[in-house]
């Protein structure tokens, strides 16, 4: 005969859980990094804008600063943030 359980297998499961959950802070920190480009890359491009709004730099000023903390938050180094913020600065230069 069989050896029959009543309980449900949930090891896989429970193990492809963990997994899935302790990727999520990389996962959050590319985000967050790749946010952090574009939003430099706008504030970068907006200061040669010939119809130039304090309000509106204050505005992209505080996204970059928000993409930066949630970063750094997420793990990304100095050298990380300090990378995303030059590629965001030379997207912008290219199509100026």
């Amino acid at each position: 005969m069989h050896d029959i359980t009543t309980r449900p297998r949930t090891v896989g499961l429970r193990t492809a859980i963990m997994v899935a959950i302790g990727q999520v802070p990389a996962q959050v920190k590319t985000h967050a990094l790749g946010q952090l480009t574009e939003a430099y890359e706008a504030a970068s491009r907006y200061v040669g804008a010939t119809d130039y709004d304090h309000d509106r730099m204050e505005d992209l000023h505080e996204q970059v600063c928000s993409w930066e903390a949630t970063a750094r938050r997420s793990g990304a180094t100095t050298s990380e943030i300090r990378a995303a913020k030059t590629a965001g600065g030379v997207r912008a230069a290219a199509e100026q």
